[in-house]
């Protein structure tokens, strides 16, 4: 055992000895509290789009970036966490998170200039990313191997419920006040986490003159500029072709650098020898595939109940607070048909699930009901909780054991990635068909919009179908 190790389990001791049995279940609490307000943030600001169009006279093609800008960040700055801890420790870190997380949504408010704005977004998205995995890290110190299923049922539910409930007090806040407030909606939960993390979250201080590895500086600043490069090419494709394509060219060869380096260096942000192993690359694809379709989707939902059905910011809200009920409890069940059945099956059955949501939201109209369009947002919930459980119990599978922290990183920066590259391809297709059809409130754009996230779910069935080694199911 290490002596960081030794120093971290006399601190949790510690802990214990002066908070009693119940301090593990503060610590869920308090983690959870602040990986709720990263991962609200993500979707929250979606139900006020259609006004923020409004109010900055911005299209599609460049209000994505308050969805894009956001998940690009949190997927660089997830590849942080790590070396951030080792340097700051623990506790620092995550306060110092929650506090920046808390100025960036307060500037988001008070600004009156589309660009800050989604300067304000880009700063939220990267401490987004550095949250998320410090919350794992802390549960993981205070329950022993045997109770985490447990607690990361119960942190987990708190997790899949956050994109439900975020719309829906975003929406009450944006009919209410506009679309200002919806950027103080994790305020609060930020604060209480801020106020409870000295007291239960262990420090989790180097030791002094301890080896620290290397941060691979080079790594990131060439995973950051290809995202950049990618997806601001992306935007501007539209409004200047020839810059946009020059940025897409540039954005594609600062990728193909950072795979080189990334492969060659001895400290890799993203350990690119684990895709050697069977069945490990169709894994990827279909996390990436993911991550289009659940950030595709509640980008384009929250648009469509509105410019397209007519509801209020509130009631585009409401419509996916059904879904979010549905994905906890299909979650809660999913788990066992991962275990009982080969995973790569089970989420099959969530691609297809989720692709025949967005067949029937893609023929939707002005004519069909709120609660019907809240079905068929239940019927693609019920697709993500068997996707969940059947694509990270059958990819770590497939690795060797002592190298599933790396396939645990790789899928997470994958279904990010997906995420900002989904949210960016349908804005542009949302803005390209509008002035193609010349309606820039027309309903069939975004029909389209959910006929296409159909078809990438169905693509996703065969690299799902190739996510196995053929070997025995063994423990991990």
């Amino acid at each position: 055992m290490s002596a960081a190790t030794e120093a971290r389990q006399q601190e949790v001791a510690a802990m214990f000895a002066r908070h009693g049995p119940l301090y593990r279940w503060w610590v869920v609490v308090t983690v959870m509290l602040g990986t709720v307000s990263a991962i609200m943030e993500a979707t929250v600001v979606n139900v006020a789009l259609p006004e923020i169009i409004r109010v900055f006279q911005v299209g599609h093609d460049q209000v994505q970036i308050l969805s894009t800008g956001f998940l690009a960040a949190t997927t660089a700055s997830m590849l942080l966490a790590t070396w951030a801890m080792q340097r700051f420790g623990l506790r620092r870190t995550y306060v110092v998170a929650l506090l920046l997380l808390v100025m960036f949504s307060v500037l988001a408010t008070l600004t009156d200039r589309f660009e800050l704005l989604a300067l304000c977004r880009i700063g939220q998205g990267s401490i987004a990313g550095l949250i998320q995995p410090l919350a794992m890290v802390a549960i993981i110190d205070v329950f022993p191997v045997h109770e985490r299923g447990r607690a990361m049922g119960a942190y987990g539910l708190g997790i899949v419920l956050s994109p439900a409930v975020g719309p829906v007090a975003g929406g009450l806040l944006v009919d209410s006040f506009g679309w200002r407030a919806v950027f103080l909606v994790t305020v609060p939960l930020c604060l209480a986490a801020i106020a409870l993390a000295p007291r239960f979250v262990v420090a989790g201080k180097p030791l002094p003159g301890a080896h620290k590895p290397p941060f691979d500086a080079i790594g990131f600043v060439l995973v950051v500029a290809a995202l950049c490069a990618v997806l601001g090419g992306l935007a501007a494709l539209i409004r200047a072709p020839a810059p946009g394509t020059a940025g897409l060219a540039l954005g594609i060869a600062l990728t193909v650098a950072f795979v080189v380096w990334e492969r060659r260096t001895l400290h890799p942000l993203l350990d690119f020898r684990i895709f050697r192993e069977t069945g490990f690359a169709p894994a990827v694809l279909v996390a990436l595939a993911y991550g289009i379709g659940i950030y595709g989707s509640t980008y384009l939902a929250p648009i469509f109940a509105q410019i397209g059905a007519g509801f209020s910011a509130y009631e585009a809200g409401l419509m996916l607070l059904p879904g979010g009920a549905v994905l906890a409890i299909v979650l809660l069940l999913s788990g066992r048909l991962a275990d009982r059945f080969p995973p790569n099956r089970v989420a099959m059955a969530g691609l297809a699930c989720f692709s025949v949501s967005a067949i029937l939201m893609g023929f939707s109209s002005r004519l069909t009901g709120f609660w019907l369009l809240a079905l068929w947002v239940a019927i693609g919930r019920v697709g993500l909780g068997l996707i969940i459980p059947g694509l990270n119990a059958g990819a770590l599978r497939l690795l060797p054991y002592g190298t599933e922290a790396a396939g645990s990183a790789s899928i997470n920066f994958f279904r990010q990635l997906g995420g900002a590259l989904g949210v960016t391809l349908l804005a542009l297709f949302l803005e390209a068909r509008e002035r193609q059809l010349d309606a820039v409130h027309g309903l069939q754009p975004m029909q389209e919009g959910f006929f296409m996230i159909a078809f990438v779910y169905c693509l996703a069935l065969i690299p799902a179908w190739l996510m196995t080694s053929g070997r025995q199911s063994r423990s991990i």
